[in-house]
């Protein structure tokens, strides 16, 4: 667990974030966060969360809270948060929250001055402050939230105060310059910070600048709280009007090692080229701590970092921000180049670069050679005793670079690039770091260091619906932010419901008068790709969902004409090589790639040029789903009423799985997917699509409970069918609709159940209408009617023994015993249904029937041998992967249990049924479950 409270107010698991969902919630974890490893008073708690009116049930309330935050935190947070004697405690360990981490950098850095190791000690608090994030506690209301706050500022302040004597006393007044200009600018009433301020602009020469900050920050005083200057800045500004401030002897030192060299002869000044970092930068802890270490290492360690990822996602500021903290450890100096690996313009020339940097490097022009090896072994020379830092921004590749990797390893080199740069690694041994996309909390924070933490935190829905639209890019995160920052008008909510329309998202990330557009750094990555890759990416952009499996991928790319098969083969090689510059990444093992959203709507943009190869490429990936999931649903339920899908193209080869199994496995795969699909052909019009897709997902989507999405499904197939005249697809998914709104107790089912009937009734189809009455009578008995469920399964149990269907008599009349049986007789009918349904392979079916079985003997008295097939069929539930069955049986368990007067046990098996039950999408019997629950105290 990771808590984070300097700043923005953040949980995180393992990675990712965690919803504390309630205000007071929030406020109560964050005051034990405050307070950590500290037992907090249930009166104290009280005081800090409402105040000095709290309401007569505070301190219930307070229970309640605490309660909510063990079932809100995952199990490794909530283990944690205990009551004792004195109060609630919550544990943590110091790393683990932002503020301990930070006070302790503080603590460090305090001992390291005391002992005189100045640059260690700055380099700590640089640490310790690069953890704050904003406003400390910030989201938090509360009536404590404010002392602490300012408490907590008040350390932060301690830092930097800490931090500007020391980088002082070391001569670093130019470094200290920008970081304290920003720092007043947030404070402009601090004195403390103005004193350093106008301190290091004096060294640096700025007398009148210096004079400006002590006047401006007098004017603030005197007009905002109406005070004078305190004395410390007055006799400051007394001194520099004089000329009299004084220099210490370090400082005089750095100044005159400066500007000369060994023996005091003059020399160039160690280069300084980092640029700024990009305004706006947040979060990469773990990147930047790495890069740290890694420069830390010695000479035993790795001297050279491969920093690699995707166009936009902040490779270049990363790498200057890092670098912009270790410059202290690199006296000789920073180097920066950027390469433009991937820009249209080829940038300069190797000898031009070399040249540049011997320059830089204190070499006179008359002694640099003309030719690029010369350059470069002269380069080497130069760079061999010297400890620098150098940045290579931008690679393309290992040959680009390596003339201007240092070979000494006293340097420390950061190169940057959107390709793997696997050759770099194999040649240098290189460290390997690869930039992934920013988290939801790090998105909106980038929009409100940009625009204002006021304003995000004003519509919070708004802004995180933005972060997620630009998919944590921090390019698109920029856009966004400084289109909301140059429009005060623009609501946030305005421009993410522009940027939800894919067809509009793209355009609306751009800055056109800057030529600053998510698309155009796309761009560059295009135009390098070889024709293979790049006619893969446009493609893929017509894929509509984000996970593309190679075979899926080798559909899109055949020629017409050409058979489906589930090799992927032909696409392999083009999909590695999106990969290997960061277009695509690969998302697990077994050939799944994950396309972002932006590059997969680049390459619809792409696509769209040519309508006609878009069109055949999308027929087949509808041809190659359809065809796959029709197989793999006759495998799931090979007994099944089952749709004919006539796939438009030939299948060459085996499928890719040989048993349920496998089928079930590819479901779960690509069950997003599917859905996805049949979204885009509704959209496209394309009909007979939609309910054939819709029908091959129905056994899945019902099997697995996903009830929300099985009803979307079949609404959608219903209404193209009826729109392409197809009678039996149409009441055949009218029926699938009823099953997903039955197992909702939603009594629109009936409605669809009657559809369904007389659709097949007018096409003469007496085993589908006996299908069909059987469900209704299933749901009439769900909804507590047993007299109008027993009509219809009798009319199914005269149906299927005229038309010798065994399977639809064997379920009508285990059916049937629910609603109308005695015990005895009820019991001896399940008995024969599971000998049945077992001998004709119907595992599945046998489940069910050995799970009601299991409820008739519970009901007769017989607890043990109830729980004994309920726990058989809660094995055989699981491993059909039926999380209703699994839920149902845990429950039945539970009574088995408490029939036996075992409560504690049956306990234990209600809650793991509530937990399974709250999986299932809109499934109402879990509050049944908690009542029993309740009811055993």
């Amino acid at each position: 667990m990771q808590y984070g409270i300097l700043g923005p107010f953040e949980v995180r698991f393992d990675g990712a974030s965690v919803e504390v969902p309630r205000p007071r919630q929030r406020a109560g974890l964050a005051l034990l966060l405050a307070n950590t490893n500290r037992p907090v008073s249930i009166d104290r708690m009280v005081d800090a969360l409402w105040g000095e009116a709290p309401p007569r049930t505070a301190r219930a309330q307070v229970h309640k809270v605490v309660s909510a935050l063990r079932q809100v935190l995952p199990p490794a947070g909530s283990r944690l948060l205990t009551f004792e004697a004195a109060g609630y405690r919550l544990a943590v360990d110091e790393a683990d929250l932002d503020a301990t981490a930070f006070a302790a950098a503080l603590a460090r850095a305090r001992l390291l001055a005391a002992d005189g190791h100045a640059g260690e000690a700055a380099q700590r608090l640089r640490s310790g402050l690069a953890l704050w994030r904003g406003p400390a506690l910030s989201g938090i209301d509360a009536p404590f939230a404010a002392s602490a706050r300012t408490r907590l500022e008040e350390e932060r302040f301690a830092a930097y105060e800490l931090l500007a004597d020391l980088e002082l006393d070391r001569g670093r007044h130019r470094e200290l310059v920008p970081e304290l200009t920003a720092l007043l600018g947030e404070y402009p009433a601090r004195e403390s910070i103005a004193e350093r301020v106008a301190t290091a602009l004096y060294r640096c020469g700025r007398q009148a600048d210096a004079l400006a900050v002590v006047r401006a920050t007098g004017q603030v005083l005197a007009d905002e709280y109406g005070l004078d200057l305190g004395d410390r800045l007055a006799d400051l500004e007394q001194a520099i009007l004089r000329h009299e401030l004084p220099v210490p002897v370090a400082a005089r030192s750095a100044v005159v090692a400066d500007a000369t060299g060994p023996g005091g002869s003059p020399q160039c000044p160690p280069p300084a080229q980092l640029p700024r970092v990009t305004y706006g930068f947040v979060g990469r802890r773990e990147e930047i701590e790495r890069l740290a270490a890694l420069s830390a290492a010695g000479a035993g360690g790795t001297r050279i970092v491969a920093l690699t990822g995707p166009a936009g996602v902040g490779k270049t500021s990363l790498a200057l921000r890092s670098a912009q903290d270790l410059a202290a450890d690199y006296p000789d100096g920073q180097l920066f180049v950027d390469l433009h690996g991937y820009d249209r313009d080829e940038g300069e020339s190797l000898e031009r670069v070399l040249e540049r940097l011997l320059i830089a490097l204190g070499v006179p022009g008359h002694r640099i050679p003309g030719d690029a090896t010369l350059r470069e072994d002269l380069y080497r020379s130069t760079v061999a005793d010297r400890r620098l830092l150098v940045v290579l921004d931008n690679a393309r590749d290992y040959e680009q670079v390596r003339p201007l990797l240092p070979g000494s390893a006293r340097s420390f080199t950061v190169v940057t690039s959107r390709g793997v740069l696997s050759a770099l690694v194999a040649g240098t041994g290189a460290f390997p770091m690869r930039l992934g996309m920013l988290s939801l909390a790090d998105s909106v924070e980038v929009l409100g260091r940009i625009v204002g933490q006021d304003r995000v935190a004003r519509a919070p829905e708004a802004a995180d619906e933005l972060a997620r639209l630009c998919g944590g890019l921090p390019l698109a995160l920029r856009i966004s932010a400084v289109r909301l920052a140059e429009h005060p008008e623009l609501p946030l909510s305005g421009l993410a419901a522009e940027l939800a329309c894919e067809d509009e998202r793209l355009s609306g990330l751009s800055l056109p008068e800057d030529e600053l557009t998510v698309s155009r750094a796309l761009d560059h990555t295009y135009r390098r790709l070889g024709e293979g890759p790049a006619r893969l990416l446009r493609l893929l952009g017509l894929h509509p969902a984000g996970v593309v499996a190679e075979a899926s991928a080798a559909a899109l790319l055949g020629l017409p004409g050409t058979p489906l098969g589930a090799s992927a083969a032909p696409a392999r090689p083009l999909l590695r090589a999106l990969e290997s510059v960061h277009l695509i990444e690969q998302s697990a093992p077994g050939g799944r790639y994950r396309v972002h959203d932006l590059v997969r709507l680049y390459g619809r943009q792409l696509a769209d040029a040519d309508p006609a190869e878009s069109a055949a490429a999308r027929a087949r990936l509808f041809a190659w789903y359809l065809t796959v999931a029709d197989a793999a649903r006759r495998l799931l339920d090979p007994a099944g009423l089952h749709l004919p899908i006539e796939p438009r193209h030939p299948w060459s080869g085996p499928y890719p799985f040989e048993a349920v199994e496998g089928a079930r496995d590819w479901f779960d795969r690509e069950s997003g997917n599917l859905v996805a699909l049949t979204r885009l052909a509704a959209s496209l019009g394309d009909h007979d699509t939609v309910w054939r897709l819709a029908a091959v997902q129905h056994a899945y989507l019902l099997r697995s409970h996903r009830l929300g999405v099985l009803a979307e499904t079949q609404r959608l197939g219903e209404r193209a069918a009826l729109l392409v005249g197809h009678g039996l697809a149409a009441a055949t998914l009218a029926d699938n609709l009823g099953i997903a709104y039955s197992n909702q107790r939603d009594h629109r089912a009936q409605e669809c159940y009657q559809r369904a009937l007389a659709g097949h009734l007018a096409r003469g189809d007496r085993r589908r209408a006996a299908h069909t009455r059987l469900n209704l009578g299933s749901m009439h008995y769900e909804f507590g009617q047993p007299e109008r469920a027993a009509g219809y399964l009798q009319q199914v149990i005269e149906a299927a023994r005229e038309l010798d269907d065994g399977r639809l008599l064997v379920k009508a009349l285990a059916n049937l015993v629910r609603t109308e049986c005695d015990h005895a007789t009820a019991r001896w009918l399940l008995a024969e249904a599971v000998t049945r349904a077992e001998a004709d392979g119907e595992g599945h079916l046998a489940t069910i029937f050995r799970g009601q079985l299991a409820w008739v003997l519970h009901r007769m008295g017989d607890h043990r041998e109830a729980f004994a097939l309920s726990e058989q069929s809660l094995a055989e539930a699981r491993r059909l992967g039926d999380p209703l069955v699994s839920a149902r049986m845990l429950d039945q368990m539970g009574l088995a249990r408490a029939g036996q007067g075992r409560s504690a046990d049956a306990r234990t098996y209600w809650e793991e049924a509530v937990e399974t039950f709250v999986r299932i999408e809109r499934n109402p019997e879990a509050e049944e479950v908690r009542g029993r629950l309740a009811a055993c105290g």
